[in-house]
């Protein structure tokens, strides 16, 4: 897992990316049947759920220590949050056989390039600033 030296933060990511884990549990070689679509709906509204109380958490991190970046990456994260709000409507509307491989595609490249570039910036700026927090 990719660590960015907040704890709080860090023991979010984890916790996100069990999410993740466990759709690809139950829906990896189902991608594109009646399970993949199941197993995909019970894990957008998990990380629905979860990403909205990280993205508040985060952002109250970020707010505390100053970060300059804080606006951009409010941005990215309604980015995220508004992709994943349209792959939940179109697999309970069953639009597209592929919905349950894009969550899979989403969660790999995006979730892992956000925390491996934003998040890690803010955690270099915290550490550099000298506001740890552990």
């Amino acid at each position: 897992m990719i660590k960015i030296d907040i704890a709080e933060i860090d023991k979010q990511h984890a916790r996100w990316l069990k999410i993740i884990e466990g759709f690809r549990a139950v829906g990896v070689g189902h991608l594109t049947d009646a399970a993949g679509f199941a197993a995909a709906e019970q894990a957008l509204a998990e990380l629905l759920e979860y990403t909205r109380m990280h993205f508040a958490s985060e952002e109250a991190i970020m707010a505390r220590h100053g970060y300059p970046g804080l606006a951009e990456h409010h941005v990215r994260h309604g980015e995220l949050m508004a992709a994943v709000e349209k792959m939940l409507a179109e697999i309970r509307a069953h639009k597209s056989k592929l919905t349950p491989l894009k969550l899979n595609l989403l969660a790999t490249i995006w979730l892992f390039e956000h925390i491996a570039k934003e998040d890690q910036e803010f955690g270099s700026y915290v550490h550099r600033t000298g506001h740890a927090e552990g």
